[in-house]
């Protein structure tokens, strides 16, 4: 059973699908009762947005 969390605006996650830590900025729809989210990353200066859905983030161990 995977362990649920909410999703915070503006923290860090790990993308799963794409490997890298990504920042989330907005929920931007409902797609068959899963939460997607718009999120950004910086890939060597240049910002890029994705949508996601919410089961695709995990959040970032601690420090």
């Amino acid at each position: 059973m995977k362990a649920s969390f909410s999703i915070e605006r503006g923290a860090k996650y790990l993308c799963v699908k794409l490997g890298e830590v990504v920042i989330a900025m907005q929920q931007v729809a409902m797609v068959k009762g899963q939460a997607m989210w718009e999120v950004e990353r910086d890939s060597r200066g240049i910002k890029k947005r994705y949508i996601v859905p919410a089961r695709g983030l995990s959040p970032l161990p601690q420090t």
